[in-house]
């Protein structure tokens, strides 16, 4: 359980420096490309759609909708709360992970990857109906629905 633990936490840290959370020695900028965006300042939300890809350093995640909440704090957008959905795929490095929908809550640091979640380092697999990364507490989980199991699958040297 402590590898799948390091495995879960250390794709998902990534997700935090996508987002601009602990940049150092990371590319400080963030390119989004989509078929359009909308901005509805009174609400703090930016919505990309269609074919969507946001890039920063070697990260790249992709989706059919990207939603980023924010908060106007002196002069500046801080923020709140990312939500990728539909075909959501983050590759880095040797990581994949696939969901048809990511969570990143800035304020609880946590993270949450649902609807068929499946997380790959190199060969090694995990998934469940949800996987939860907890950033705060240095753990993680993968859930199931109903009657649902969990899997992991490890290529051992």
């Amino acid at each position: 359980m402590e590898k799948v633990n390091r495995i879960l936490l250390s794709l998902l840290g990534m997700w935090l420096i996508f987002l601009g959370i602990n940049t150092s020695g990371v590319a400080s900028e963030l390119n989004v490309t989509a078929n359009k965006m909308e901005v509805m300042e009174s609400e703090g939300i930016a919505v990309f759609t269609g074919k969507v890809q946001a890039t920063r350093g070697d990260m790249k995640v992709f989706s059919d909708k990207l939603y980023v909440y924010y908060a106007n704090q002196e002069e500046k957008k801080n923020v709140t709360k990312v939500v990728a959905l539909g075909k959501v795929v983050i590759y880095k490095g040797k990581w994949k992970a696939y969901a048809e929908k990511a969570v990143y809550y800035k304020d609880q640091e946590k993270l949450v990857l649902e609807d068929n979640p499946k997380v790959w380092y190199d060969k090694n697999l995990i998934e469940g109906d949800i996987v939860v990364i907890y950033f705060n507490e240095d753990r993680s989980e993968v859930l199931s629905k109903n009657e649902g199991r969990v899997r992991a699958k490890f290529y051992l040297n």
